[in-house]
């Protein structure tokens, strides 16, 4: 029973962020307003993280402590690498730094798991 309890809160936030998501695409121009990206990320940053948990439940059954940890820094991941390419800025410094970042989190991660 909490497994299928995991399931459907996991797809129910990943459907509602994907439609938040598009509502957002749809209805608003960040050319126009710059104000709009700040929502935009924050959705998106929900929605690859309930995508996670989802996948990661159909894939093991379970989310631990160490696939959470692992769904958050890929997540994070991802935003930056979006945030930089829809910025134009996303070079090959830009791309160090970005591992650098996630380097840093997946170091952390695994001295706060001992």
């Amino acid at each position: 029973m909490a497994r299928k309890k995991g399931i459907t809160t996991s797809l129910f936030f990943t459907g509602v962020s994907f439609i938040a998501l598009i509502v957002i695409m749809l209805l608003t121009s960040p050319a126009g307003n710059i104000t709009y990206a700040i929502p935009f990320f924050a959705v998106l940053y929900m929605l690859l993280v309930s995508l996670g948990h989802f996948l990661t439940y159909l894939r093991k059954g379970k989310v631990g402590r160490r696939s959470r940890g692992m769904i958050l820094i890929l997540s994070v991941f991802i935003l930056l690498l979006v945030m930089f390419k829809s910025a134009g800025s996303l070079n090959f410094i830009d791309l160090l730094i970005i591992m650098l970042v996630v380097g840093g989190l997946l170091f952390y991660s695994s001295r706060r798991a001992i």
